[in-house]
């Protein structure tokens, strides 16, 4: 995610940092130039120019299209983001309850230490990325077996389930408390079923491409219908328009994603860094650095 980015009028002007531009500028470019070619050839080509009708009418009719599919793609982000924040709020619920209502502190250190492991797990999980080292410091000898399940977030929370249901049969949780602590057990797997409903389910295929190809020939159809209007700054007045409808198409082709490491994708990392800065606090722990961004990106 782009933080500490500059938010002066002038300054975002020129910022391609993070912006879709970076993602577009080689198709503005091809565009820009197959355009200026047509108009310097114009006249060698014998042909007559198209009314700027069709592209006016045309060009309304995408911009409603492309606004509707940024939408969704939007939607998917901020429910995401809505999942990692009931997340971080269940953490926390999670540990209040475990310091309340669980006897012994090395059981109680054990049961927070392995929500911060599923916490990283589900990072780990959504990202299809290996163990970078929390799992292994946290949970130890178990964090090999976890590794053989494909969700191995699931696997933290089955066996954390397990040392609950051993620890009322030990006298360390009252069967008053234990459906407690399963509630918040459910919810937190009920969030993980939420992203990976997310992940699972991307924007259909055939509605990308058919975006994708509209958006081209459009621009690339342009300078047939301006050429005799703009004369020579035809390839000028192409980019404009691509520089517009490519960067929609782009903006919502990125954030469709929201798990991933682009630039405008969900910071999992910072967000789990969180959870464990407060968890650790409430264990009495030295607690790990606030995760900073890096050239302007929080990952």
């Amino acid at each position: 995610m782009v933080v500490d980015t500059p938010r002066q009028w002038w300054r975002m002007l020129f910022v391609v940092r993070g912006t879709a531009l970076r993602r577009t500028w080689i198709r503005i470019l091809v565009t820009a130039v197959f355009a200026e070619v047509i108009a310097l050839n114009w006249d060698s080509l014998g042909m007559d120019s198209l009314t700027t009708t069709p592209f006016a009418l045309i060009g309304l009719a995408m911009s409603i299209f492309l606004g509707f599919r940024n939408n969704a793609s939007y939607d998917r982000y901020w429910e995401a983001r809505k999942l990692w924040g009931r997340l971080i709020n269940a953490s926390r619920t999670w540990t209040r309850q475990i310091g309340s209502l669980v006897e012994g502190d090395a059981l109680r250190r054990s049961l927070i230490e392995r929500q911060i492991a599923y916490a990283h797990a589900l990072r780990l999980h959504l990202r299809a990325e290996p163990d970078d080292g929390p799992l292994a410091s946290i949970l130890g000898d178990e964090a090999a077996e976890v590794a053989t399940f494909r969700n191995r977030p699931a696997r933290i929370a089955q066996t954390t389930g397990e040392k609950l249901r051993s620890a009322w049969k030990d006298g360390a949780l009252s069967e008053f408390h234990l459906p407690v602590l399963e509630g918040t057990l459910t919810e937190l797997l009920a969030l993980q079923g939420g992203c990976e409903r997310i992940k699972a389910t991307p924007v259909p295929w055939t509605y990308v491409v058919l975006t994708h190809r509209i958006v081209a020939v459009y621009c690339f159809s342009l300078p047939f219908g301006l050429v005799e209007t703009t004369g020579n700054a035809t390839g000028l007045v192409v980019a404009l328009i691509a520089f517009a409808f490519y960067g929609l198409d782009a903006i919502g082709e990125e954030i469709e994603e929201p798990f991933g490491h682009d630039p405008n994708d969900l910071p999992l990392s910072a967000l789990c860094n969180t959870i464990e800065i407060d968890l650790r606090q409430a264990l009495g722990d030295e607690p790990p650095p606030v995760l900073a961004p890096v050239d302007h990106f929080l990952h």
